[in-house]
């Protein structure tokens, strides 16, 4: 373990940016992040998990590991830096003479040159998210994304090309950088941090850091956005979904109902448009009228 950089911090211990690093330096170099959000924890798992398998296994190359990057937040239980509320992923490209969270993204960008770039996180508080992996149209990101063999590959227009978040940034410094996602803010969802681990660690062996370690993924979904229905609810009330991410569905069926907060009397039925994998769920209950529900995804 390595510290890449150190921040002062008014009443308690300094703010400390760690960096795991593996290998022996020649060949492909490839750099992990998560947790810069500060209730994004399922990332924080599976890329702890990448490192113990790391750690028992003869690395090519580089491979660099952040596992956690806003520890205050996640102490504090918040998304964003807790004495200002700024959010570090809205920091990118940093000011090293900057505010506490510019200071922090341009350490953090410094730290990660490499070939291939991931960056983890978790749905919001209220949506659970199929581990999945969102890149251009097109390119050697697509690639990349689609040999980690995640439940999903979401090529998206565009996706994430504003330098403002930490992958958008990584491509304006011209680095390969893949935008990983799955399970829920707040929460630590085990079985998805083993898919996403598993998921890196193929990506890993692809590039030709490590010998392939783990089995075939569960590549179910190819798809864009045209392939992907959004479900909102129409009025306000109690979610019920009667689904769960990564469950196939058929065109009507029932993804959930919204009930009536007392009395549970049902006010709205949400049914899929299309045969998919649901790839989004929401997970809080209390919903408002236009408030997405659930996504569901067909294979390309």
């Amino acid at each position: 373990m390595g510290e890449v950089f150190r921040l002062e911090a008014p009443y308690r211990e300094p703010f400390v940016l760690e960096r795991l690093s593996f290998g022996d330096g020649d060949g492909p170099v490839v750099a992990c992040v998560a947790g810069l959000h500060g209730t994004e924890l399922t990332g924080v798992h599976a890329l702890n998990i990448v490192a113990r398998t790391l750690g028992m296994l003869r690395v090519r190359g580089r491979v660099d590991i952040l596992p956690l990057v806003n520890s205050f937040g996640v102490d504090q239980g918040t998304k964003r830096w807790p004495f200002d509320d700024r959010d570090v992923n809205q920091a990118f490209p940093g000011d090293p003479g900057g505010a506490p969270v510019e200071r922090i993204a341009h350490a953090l960008l410094a730290a990660t040159r490499a070939d291939v770039c991931v960056d983890v996180h978790s749905g919001s508080r209220v949506v659970r998210e199929l581990p999945q992996v969102r890149v251009p149209l097109s390119g050697p990101e697509l690639a990349h994304a689609r040999a980690m063999e995640l439940p999903m590959v979401w090529r998206r227009a565009g996706d994430r090309l504003e330098a403002t978040g930490l992958v958008g940034a990584w491509r304006e410094a011209g680095r390969a950088a893949l935008h990983v996602v799955g399970g829920s803010a707040a929460s630590l969802d085990v079985g998805h941090a083993r898919l996403l681990a598993n998921g890196i660690l193929r990506l890993l062996a692809s590039v030709g850091n490590i010998r392939g370690v783990t089995d075939p993924g569960e590549s179910r979904v190819d798809t864009t956005r045209a392939g992907v229905s959004y479900h909102y609810s129409g009025c306000g009330g109690f979610w019920v979904p009667e689904v769960a991410v990564g469950e196939t569905v058929g065109p009507g069926h029932l993804i959930g109902a919204v009930t009536e907060v007392i009395g549970g009397r049902r006010l709205e039925e949400v049914r899929a448009d299309r045969a998919g994998v649901v790839a989004t769920m929401r997970c809080y209950p209390i919903v408002h009228a236009r408030e997405l529900l659930a996504r569901v995804a067909e294979a390309d």
